[in-house]
């Protein structure tokens, strides 16, 4: 394995659509002048991890060791829909359970655009049309720190910056792994920018 081929693997690790999630929590969080105790912020975080990254991959690998994929990378376009069901659900649970709209408007709204991009990807998959989450993911979080910014009045121009990077190598990265073509790629970002654009209105 040459140079490129470890750094294409190593942009796709970072960039993968579980991390999302929780890292839009964190700068929501973190980024963004608070007065809310720091108790409730971890609790608040170890629940959206537990949720968004530690189910997703307990039940990744349960449905790998009862043979019902073929890899953790979800390569196979008929495989995809019952983890997409499964995600949706949590999300589901996670808008009802722990971020209600009054507390948590901004993050209740990112969810559900998370959501909507989780149903999206759902629907082409059960047409067999593989799109890319990892475009849909960085994509997504790219567009929900953006309104951040412009809500909050906070520069956030380096973090904005750099995840428009992160996005241009995840998406070349996945091309070049031949993981998907162009306009899976494409149908990933949008995917994952639409909803969030979407609501953005509801909250900035």
């Amino acid at each position: 394995m040459n140079i490129i081929q470890k750094g294409s693997k190593v942009i796709s690790v970072i960039g993968h659509p579980l991390w999302m999630p929780l890292l839009g929590c964190l700068f929501y969080f973190y980024a963004i002048p608070s007065y809310i105790d720091q108790q409730i912020v971890m609790a608040k975080l170890l629940a959206i991890s537990i949720i968004t990254i530690f189910l997703p991959v307990v039940f990744l690998f349960i449905a790998k060791n009862l043979n019902l994929i073929n890899d953790y990378e979800l390569s196979r376009v008929k495989e995809r829909p019952l983890f997409l069901i499964f995600f949706v659900l949590l999300v589901l649970i996670l808008l009802n359970r722990v971020l209600d709209i009054y507390n948590y408007r901004t993050l209740f709204y990112f969810f559900s655009g998370i959501l909507f991009s989780g149903v999206i990807s759902l629907f082409f998959a059960m047409f067999r049309l593989k799109i890319s989450l990892h475009t849909l993911g960085v994509s997504g979080l790219t567009c929900f720190i953006i309104g951040l910014s412009l809500s909050f009045q906070e520069p956030m121009i380096l973090s904005i910056c750099l995840l428009l990077l992160l996005l241009g190598a995840v998406s070349s990265s996945r091309i070049y792994e031949r993981a998907h073509t162009l306009t899976e790629v494409s149908l990933g970002l949008f995917a994952g920018c639409i909803p969030q654009l979407y609501f953005l209105k509801y909250w900035i």
